[in-house]
């Protein structure tokens, strides 16, 4: 008898664990939207900085007939030793979110200068809130600060903590400029880097204030499906 009692425990703890499991997967996979936000450092260059007479006119054109942000490419031989190890060390991360064979875009350098105030309103370059919706929502941004950058430098800015089971439709349609929810930005010194899931987070530039700019380097990630990108795997096999 009491080996039977202890029998159906057994069932009756198994039942409540495979239950358990099963909601538990059911709340993973129920999110749409992942959010992936992971700080980190790399070690850079002196030398590597913006370079203006390579930049290009980025965004919108304002009323007054001028860019206020710029920006160039940079191939995959041009990046320093420690974006490329940082690339190496995320990359596990990247593949669970992208997969196994995801691609890896050209580097871009970008330059975001002061708006005047008569044209804040405007959107010149990705400042009100948005998804980097490319071909969908599944792609992920390396981050890298090419100055020491404070709130007066126009930082990047993120929703924390959004939903991720459904979008906010005035964030898709780029409508906005405050969410109403609690947001962090990207300050810090030279090298700090953010791992970031820009086509499923909510997120912007600043506006950098008066007489300042902001330099950040990135670097695109996106699924095999997407053709966007050389692969990863022929990438980080190289130097």
């Amino acid at each position: 008898m009491a080996a039977l009692k202890s029998h159906l425990v057994g069932i009756r703890s198994r039942i409540l664990e495979l239950a358990y499991r099963f909601a538990h997967a059911s709340k993973v996979f129920s999110r749409r939207f992942f959010t992936l936000a992971i700080p980190g450092h790399v070690q850079l260059d002196e030398s590597f900085v913006f370079e203006v007479p390579r930049a290009k006119d980025r965004g919108a054109k304002a009323p007054d007939g001028k860019y206020y942000s710029k920006y160039y490419n940079l191939q995959w031989k041009e990046l320093p030793v420690g974006i490329k190890d940082a690339i190496r060390k995320y990359d596990s991360v990247i593949r669970m979110y992208l997969g196994d064979d995801y691609l890896i875009n050209d580097g871009l350098i970008w330059r975001n200068m002061s708006i005047p105030p008569e044209f804040k309103g405007n959107e010149l370059f990705s400042q009100h809130w948005h998804y980097d919706k490319v071909v969908d929502f599944r792609n992920i941004q390396l981050f890298v600060l090419l100055h020491d950058t404070t709130e007066d430098d126009g930082p990047f800015e993120y929703v924390v903590e959004p939903d991720e089971h459904n979008l906010m439709p005035s964030v898709l349609k780029r409508t906005n400029m405050d969410v109403g929810v609690k947001t962090a930005k990207l300050t810090g010194k030279r090298g700090d880097c953010f791992l970031f899931s820009t086509g499923s987070t909510p997120h912007r530039a600043g506006v950098p204030a008066e007489g300042r700019h902001r330099d950040i380097f990135s670097i695109a990630f996106f699924p095999a499906y997407t053709k966007i990108g050389t692969s990863s795997k022929a990438l980080l096999s190289q130097s």
